[in-house]
């Protein structure tokens, strides 16, 4: 989701499903050697998949030809996003290294060989400080130990709200999938809620539907955030049905044959008329009259 911050759902989390060029030559080349990868002289060249034989396009031919751009296009955007995920969350990373390092430093805890921090080791270290808990002991008139346990009951608990959270946001994310898939199929062709969640005033309105335990959010907010261009394909559909049903009555006119001695060249003709402009009685009045014979005109 444009960085959609209402969702902040990990489309693209897994490690092993995909992986992102870093753009470090030497990294590169480290990991294709790991991989057992020929890293000089021409790769051994993987075996060409069995040709359709039932005369459709297979996926490959397809990506690699008619929707090669397209496909490109979309493979290109989805790693933009995950780099961006990732950079969002080194950054957070980043801002909490030097507090961790002080801590470390503190407890005598010393860095891994490659500079990272042994986070377990840290973790036993603090645990085991009573210094830390002893003033709140005496405070709650407690033993240190019954403060450890109110302090891990209540980390559990919070590790377990932070899950019930994810899993609603999820569970919401996917009720918005939902509804764009529908409105898509039903009423508006072109709605892709990826391109709507770029949009900081549809995600706005979104939510706060959502949140208001309305079942149509996406229609709602797709409706106001689109109405002007929304009520101009509502005003051609109604001018070009007009034409068209004014054009059938004037052919079925034509069709009816004469009665009471009456012709069709004795009807009277009415000309210049716009049909953007005509009223619903207008318009049907102008269908009985093209009805009885009368030549009408649409500018």
């Amino acid at each position: 989701m444009p960085e959609n911050k209402f969702f902040s759902l990990q489309l693209f989390g897994d490690e092993e499903g995909a992986s992102v060029v870093s753009g470090d030559a030497d990294t590169t080349a480290g990991n294709a050697g790991s991989e057992g990868v020929a890293t000089g002289g021409e790769a051994e060249q993987p075996a060409t998949a069995p040709a359709d034989q039932g005369g459709e396009d297979s996926f490959e031919s397809l990506i690699k030809g008619k929707y090669k751009k397209e496909y490109g296009e979309a493979v290109k955007a989805a790693v933009s996003k995950r780099m961006r995920n990732q950079h969002n969350l080194q950054q957070q990373i980043n801002s909490i290294d030097p507090i961790v390092r002080a801590v470390a430093q503190r407890y005598g805890i010393a860095p891994n060989p490659d500079g990272s921090i042994p986070i377990d080791a840290l973790n036993a270290a603090i645990q085991n400080d009573n210094s830390a808990f002893e003033k709140e002991a005496f405070d709650r008139g407690i033993s240190v130990e019954e403060v450890k346990r109110i302090h891990a009951v209540e980390s559990e608990n919070a590790r377990y709200r932070s899950m019930m959270q994810e899993a609603e946001r999820e569970s919401k994310w996917n009720d918005l999938t939902q509804q764009a898939e529908r409105l898509k199929a039903d009423l508006y062709p072109d709605l892709d809620l990826s391109v709507e969640m770029d949009n900081p005033q549809f995600v706005d309105m979104v939510r706060t539907f959502q949140n208001s335990g309305f079942k149509d959010a996406v229609k709602i907010a797709y409706e106001a955030v689109h109405r002007d261009e929304i009520m101009s394909g509502m005003m051609e559909y109604a001018i070009k049905r007009t034409k068209e049903e004014t054009s059938r009555a004037i052919q079925s006119g034509k069709a009816r044959p004469v009665e009471n001695g009456v012709s069709g060249q004795s009807a009277v003709s009415v000309g210049g008329i716009d049909p953007s402009k005509l009223t619903p009685a207008q318009i049907k009045d102008y269908i009985s009259r093209a009805e009885r014979g009368e030549s009408i005109t649409l500018e």
